[in-house]
């Protein structure tokens, strides 16, 4: 036996010699080397927009900055790097139960590595692109089929998203008061746009994305009007270069859409809890700024933890949409402009009085001691919910023995359009999957039913018998007193 399998290897490798593989192919080492670039210049991106933004943010209050960060207390700090670790948790048991519904073989540090690569690739790849792929890719090296690894991804991404707009919702009804007193955010040093209208714009494009799907996934009428003059009318725009290949993406993405949604529909308990653990997650990562406040001896008496959670919800929805990695440079500018009211600094946020000065009034004193409360909470607030995370998240993937470094290596960071081929290949087997298990469902609710109707019979049946044998009691009874 030892024999055969030497020589079976010895066979293998003169193959190899005779037919180079063609990962040897210059073609083929081109692109890798186009691929490792634009991975390191993704990086690149993300720790230079994020240097910039931390350079305008302290290069006026330097010293202050310094002097918040000597004197915070770093028991709140402490406090919320438990917080994150919680959030990260909650995530990670997303993806745990998820995965639970295909292997019961799966544990919750596989979901705790699953998710820490897919927050690394989501920072360093365009809007997050990269990192659901890459988070089916590390499933599948886990033993999960890559079918169900990437029905797990689209319902993870169904029920987050019903979650943010939910919570996006509830803030617009109970915040919108402090929304429009907000001062406009200035970019480019003289365009203003207010942050009303940022946060509705982001709130809209968010219900929008998903009301589209399930509107093309339900209604026949407004499917055929996307998939022929819309995407017709796009491609006269130049918007789009190829309509055939958007109408099949779009294709794929409803069909998808609908299965997943089937299958969340069909197991609502473990659906709801889903959505808890989302409930959750989100509370606790955007109350992190009320807790920097605490830190920091925040003086406003109108912030709040309900507060600090709606505006981070905010933020989320409108930093989520900027097309670059790590949302870096804008979600420090836009964080500044929600949680400071330059229009009424004592409904602002962050708030610090200070005395007026020769050189200034109270006002402006007070205005700049804010500014740099909020500069420093940002540097807290930036640095424990996104560097350190990313950090961490890197170590993961570089040395996690199921991370998908060969897919790096050889074709970069997938995008999204790579997750929606591998939709479109699977959808046929993941529609089967459901129907059969459906089908299950179905006897096996029939049985329940089949056992509890013959147990209710046999208990009718027991009970007449009873109710029979106590009528012969009586009857003997009544004979007896009669001899009586």
């Amino acid at each position: 036996m030892a024999d055969e399998e030497k020589i079976e290897k010895l066979e293998k490798e003169i193959g190899e010699l005779e037919h180079p593989s063609d990962d040897d192919s210059p073609e083929k080492k081109k692109k890798k080397k186009k691929a490792v670039l634009k991975y390191v210049l993704n990086i690149s991106l993300v720790l230079i927009a994020t240097a910039a933004a931390l350079y305008l943010t302290l290069y006026k209050n330097f010293f202050v900055i310094l002097d918040y960060l000597k004197t915070c207390d770093y028991r709140w700090i402490l406090l919320i790097i438990g917080i994150m670790i919680v959030c990260m948790l909650f995530r990670s048991l997303v993806l745990t139960c998820f995965a639970r519904m295909y292997t019961r073989k799966y544990h919750l540090h596989q979901g705790v590595a699953v998710d820490q690569i897919g927050i690394f690739y989501s920072a360093v790849t365009p809007s997050g692109s990269g990192g659901e792929i890459m988070q089916a890719y590390t499933y599948k090296k886990q033993g999960v089929p890559i079918s169900s690894a990437v029905s797990i991804m689209a319902m993870y991404s169904i029920v987050y998203q019903v979650v943010l707009i939910a919570y996006g919702a509830v803030s617009f009804i109970l915040k919108y008061e402090r929304i429009i007193q907000l001062s406009d955010m200035t970019i480019f040093g003289s365009i203003r746009i207010p942050i009303w209208l940022l946060t509705i714009f982001g709130f809209a494009v968010n219900v929008g994305v998903i009301l589209l799907i399930f509107l093309m996934a339900y209604w026949r009428g407004f499917h055929r009007f996307i998939m022929g003059p819309v995407v017709s009318l796009f491609y006269k725009l130049r918007l789009v270069k190829d309509p055939e290949k958007q109408r099949e993406k779009l294709r794929v993405q409803v069909e998808n859409f609908k299965i997943e949604f089937r299958r969340l529909m069909s197991n609502i308990p473990l659906t709801l809890l889903i959505a808890f653990f989302f409930f959750c997650y989100m509370t606790l990562r955007y109350s992190v700024p009320y807790f920097v406040g605490l830190a920091l001896k925040n003086e406003s008496v109108t912030a709040s933890f309900w507060d600090s959670v709606f505006f981070g919800n905010f933020h989320q929805m409108v930093t989520g949409l900027i097309p670059i990695p790590g949302s870096a440079g804008v979600s420090e500018l836009f964080f500044h402009e929600l949680f400071v009211n330059t229009n009424d600094l004592t409904k602002s946020f962050y708030y610090k009085f200070a005395e007026a000065t020769e050189a200034m009034d109270a006002v402006e004193a007070s205005k700049r001691a804010s500014d740099a409360m909020c500069q420093s909470a940002l540097l807290i607030w930036r640095g424990i919910t996104f560097a350190f995370p990313m950090t961490v998240a890197g170590f993961v993937t570089a040395f996690y023995k199921s991370s998908p470094k060969e897919e790096v290596q050889e074709k970069g960071v997938p995008s999204r359009n790579t997750l929606t081929e591998i939709q479109g290949e699977t959808l046929i087997a993941r529609q089967e999957e459901l129907d059969t298990f459906l089908e299950t469902q179905q006897l096996t609710q029939k049985a329940v039913l089949d056992k509890l109707r013959m147990s209710s019979l046999k208990s009718k049946k027991k009970k007449e018998k009873v109710f029979d044998n106590d009528e012969d009691e009586i009857k003997n009874i009544d004979i007896d007193d009669e001899d009586d």
